[in-house]
């Protein structure tokens, strides 16, 4: 079982990121994020709490459930231990957000961790995306803000963000203690407070540094010997593939088009004949 897809490996680099007795966010619908988030539960992070969807579901589960789409909301419900008010959800980011970890996926990211989520181009070129929701509060006050990109392209990974929904680490702009972790599917990345520019921390295997640069729109900083990524372990694997995610609702982050249309269709059927 030791070969393993591009989101198999980004999931386990995210799982990897969640510490035991850290509170696990999940903003919305994300499967990458909660197929990590089980992941960490089932192997490293037992202790891990997880909050789902809107960010105030507290769920428990022993046994690491299977990731829906349809019932999302009523198997979160239905593993419920606390639902909480947003304003309850903010007190608790505000008041332990040193024990947080959440997961963000950006449309775009600069050099200096600042990201968009809400608009792409100027004048008549402008194109209007879902918006940030929390993560401009989120990512101004987690010592630790965690993104990832399952397309490192350079339309993603761009010199300038068009418009700055979340702080990255500039001078002037935000606390030197914050950390920005970026995971894409050609390696891991950090924006660090020394330099305030994104490096190479790994690159995954089957990925060469040539393709990292050629996918960035700015200079990023390498040093002279970047370590491979870890790849998953079989445990791992089995936990993704049998347990948490069996039906690949994980692939939808990476397809696009007609293509993530008909996975999607295929899921939702798969989903549907279990309940006939």
């Amino acid at each position: 079982m030791s070969r393993f897809t591009i989101d198999e490996l980004m999931i386990t680099c995210m799982a990897r990121e969640v510490q035991n007795g850290d509170i696990a966010i999940q903003g919305l619908t994300t499967p990458m994020a909660i197929v990590a988030y089980y992941l960490a539960r089932a192997t490293h992070a037992p202790e891990a709490t997880i909050i789902q969807l809107a960010g105030n579901i507290l769920t428990h589960a022993v046994e690491p459930p299977k990731i829906t789409i349809l019932y999302n909301e009523f198997q979160a419900m239905q593993r419920a231990v606390h639902v909480g008010t947003h304003p309850e959800v903010y007190e608790t980011i505000f008041k332990r957000a040193r024990s947080i970890v959440e997961f963000f996926r950006p449309a775009q990211i600069d050099m200096h961790g600042n990201t968009n989520n809400s608009l792409i181009g100027k004048g008549k070129e402008k194109l209007r995306l879902p918006g940030g929701f929390g993560i401009s509060d989120a990512a101004a006050i987690y010592p630790r803000t965690i993104y990832y990109c399952p397309r490192h392209e350079k339309r993603v990974f761009v010199e300038h963000v068009d418009y700055v929904g979340a702080l990255g680490i500039e001078a002037k702009a935000t606390e030197d203690r914050r950390e920005i972790r970026v995971i894409s599917e050609l390696g891991v990345f950090k924006v660090e407070p020394e330099t305030k520019r994104m490096g190479v921390f790994s690159i995954h295997p089957q990925a060469t540094l040539e393709q990292i640069k050629e996918n960035t729109g700015f200079e990023i900083l390498t040093a002279k010997d970047v370590p491979q990524t870890n790849p998953p372990s079989d445990v791992e694997l089995r936990l993704i593939r049998e347990k948490i995610d069996p039906l690949n609702i994980r692939r939808l982050e990476l397809l696009a088009g007609e293509e993530r249309i008909r996975t999607l269709m295929q899921v939702l059927e798969a989903e549907l004949a279990t309940k006939r």
